[in-house]
């Protein structure tokens, strides 16, 4: 037995198992726990890298990722529902936490406040100061000036207009200096203005004259206004051979007024009344019935009663317009035969618009009117232009001269019976209807009887 035991050899040293998994021996170092840890022998002289590790591979059923970036991860890492992610719930506000927010808009409403607030104290202030100064003498009226117009001067408003005691700049009354001064028929508005610390200007705008009326008896004509209100009376004085019409005419017109001649005497004016009469009324409706253009080529009318209305135009024609009717029309027709006539007639009827006639100028000596009666010169006379007076005849164009018989030089011209509107068949027919200029006839009446001869009224009688 000892002869076995001395014959064993010397044990060798224990050689760790390779596996990584195994723990060393005590008292022998331990060993990387991979193999890819350590470097294989003769590579460090080498100076070849080790190899990374291997990428774990995703889980079977995984779908790859469509985006890169921070927000890939924020998606995968997604909050449950109804919850704010940590990211975001830790981030301030755009602008502002809420707190910081509520406190700029409580420092807003405050200052507005403090504003409306001095706002509010200075106009109470101020109302303060108005009402004691208000009746103060320290702003009391003491002078009063006016700016004169044609009609309303510096003594006009003097001896209207009542100040009262203890008048100031501050506390006058507008609408009673207003009533006073329109006591004058010429004051239509005024306008007041403070001229501290003493004086009070006030301007005078005069009522717009619309009409001179003339009576058709007598040199005396009234004006009035554009409110319709009688103002005052205004005497006519002629020149030597010079009409009443006429004079009149340019009192009219320096003061921008239309002429209203042959008014009967039915018509009384009173200053301050209002102008109510039917001859006026009717010329009223022409008025407002006429175009603009057209009334503006009028010089005048004649209103010696309601159905007898006539103008004369600035050409020196005369138009026989007859009631207010048909107004427009009657418009149309005339204009037309204006045109188609200018320069050879001195005279139109359209009292019946759709048969109008007129009365042409026959020969070099009669021309057509002038002045605010259309009159026209003939052979050194005045011859007047006014439509004659044949009573019964439906055409009232004739016109005799002293001696009873029918000028060869006037003729007129009678429309056949057009509808109404039918303007161009009016002017047509009075066209087709032309007299023989050299014997005074007139057109065939139209029932084949032949041409109507000029009787001593003017009126045409057939054969």
């Amino acid at each position: 037995m000892a002869a076995n035991s001395s014959k064993r050899g010397t044990p060798r040293k224990a050689t760790p198992h390779k596996d990584a998994g195994s723990l060393p021996s005590s008292g022998v170092s331990a060993r990387p726990a991979t193999r890819a840890a350590m470097p294989r022998a003769g590579a460090s002289h080498l100076g070849v890298a080790p190899k990374a590790p291997k990428a774990a591979k995703a889980p079977k059923g995984a779908k790859k990722a469509l985006f890169s970036g921070p927000g890939a991860n924020a998606r995968k890492s997604a909050a449950p529902s109804g919850q704010v992610p940590a990211s975001l719930a830790s981030a301030p506000a755009k602008g502002g936490s809420p707190e910081a927010v509520l406190g700029q808009r409580s420092e807003s409403v405050k200052l507005v406040g403090i504003v409306l607030a001095a706002v509010c104290a200075l106009g109470f202030l101020a109302l303060i100061v108005f009402f004691v100064l208000r009746d103060s003498p320290l702003f009391s009226v003491e002078e009063i000036v006016v700016e004169p117009t044609e009609h309303v001067s510096q003594a006009d408003v003097a001896n209207l207009l009542h100040v009262d005691e203890g008048m100031t700049l501050l506390n006058y009354d507008a609408d009673d200096i207003a009533s006073q001064l329109k006591r004058n028929l010429w004051v239509g508005s005024i306008s007041i203005e403070r001229q501290f610390p003493h004086t009070l200007k006030i301007c005078v705008e005069e009522q717009r004259l619309d009409e001179l009326v003339v009576m058709n008896s007598g040199s005396m004509g009234w004006f009035l206004g554009a409110s319709g209100v009688w103002i005052e009376p205004v005497r006519i004085s002629t020149a030597d051979g010079q009409s009443v019409n006429d004079a009149a005419l340019q009192i009219a017109r320096k003061h921008g007024a239309l002429l209203i001649t042959g008014v009967p005497a039915t018509v009384e004016p009173q200053a301050g009344s209002e102008a109510t009469d039917d001859v006026l009324s009717a010329v009223k409706a022409f008025r407002s019935g006429f175009s603009a253009d057209f009334l503006s080529k009028i010089v005048s009318f004649d209103a010696s009663s309601t159905d007898a209305i006539s103008c004369v135009m600035e050409s020196g024609v005369q138009v026989s317009l007859g009631s207010a009717t048909n107004i427009s029309y009657k418009e149309q027709v005339a204009s037309a035969l204006l045109e188609k006539y200018a320069g050879q007639i001195t005279y139109i009827n359209v009292r019946t618009p759709s048969s109008a006639s007129v009365r042409r100028v026959g020969s070099s000596d009669v021309t057509q009117g002038t002045g605010a009666d259309g009159e026209s010169a003939t052979s050194g006379d005045s011859a007047s232009g006014q439509p004659g007076t044949d009573e019964g005849s439906a055409d009232e164009s004739g016109a005799a001269d002293e001696s009873g018989s029918a000028d060869e030089s006037v003729f007129s011209e009678t429309a056949g019976g057009a509808g109404e509107g039918d303007t161009s068949s009016v002017v047509d027919d009075v066209s087709s209807s032309s007299a023989d200029e050299g014997n005074g006839e007139s057109p065939s009446s139209g029932d084949g009887s032949g041409p109507s001869e000029i009787d001593s009224s003017g009126a045409y009688s057939g054969e």
